[in-house]
């Protein structure tokens, strides 16, 4: 037996979304969680997707995204106040490429910095340094406590 949920998002008229598998009751992530394997490069693009539980309350939760360099492992950006409302999905686009410029590959710390809902995190990495580059096709990799 599996067990997994879709969530999707509209987006300028496109609807993308994600499958995960189902995770038992209090087991997601409440406060902070890490994403390795981010890319930028002429052949890969990472996106970067949280996913507010709603599992609590209809609360919106506010994030911090820290991203690393990935060959020195240094803090390299700081992202504030991203948010994401109860049972909705955000995802920001070529991550290193936006917040990050000049690192090719990263990894990132996202803490739960307002709300009390669990949350879920995850990379695509998608084939392609730009959309519509290569064939577009993305990995799913999830995040880690």
């Amino acid at each position: 037996l599996f067990v997994g949920a879709r969530t999707t998002t509209q987006v300028r008229g496109n609807r993308y979304g994600v499958f995960y598998e189902a995770v038992p009751y209090g087991s997601v992530p409440e406060t902070t969680t890490w994403i390795y394997g981010l890319q930028q490069n002429s052949e890969n693009r990472s996106n970067l997707g949280i996913v507010n539980t709603g599992e609590f309350n209809e609360q919106t939760s506010v994030f911090r995204i820290e991203i690393y360099d990935g060959e020195t492992g240094l803090l390299a950006s700081t992202i504030e106040d991203i948010t994401a409302e109860a049972r909705k999905l955000i995802q920001i686009d070529s991550i290193l490429e936006q917040f990050a410029p000049g690192i090719r590959q990263g990894y990132a710390r996202i803490s739960r910095i307002i709300g009390t809902n669990p949350f879920l995190a995850f990379a695509v990495i998608n084939d392609g340094g730009q959309p519509g580059e290569r064939t577009g096709d993305g990995t799913f990799i999830y995040s880690v406590p």
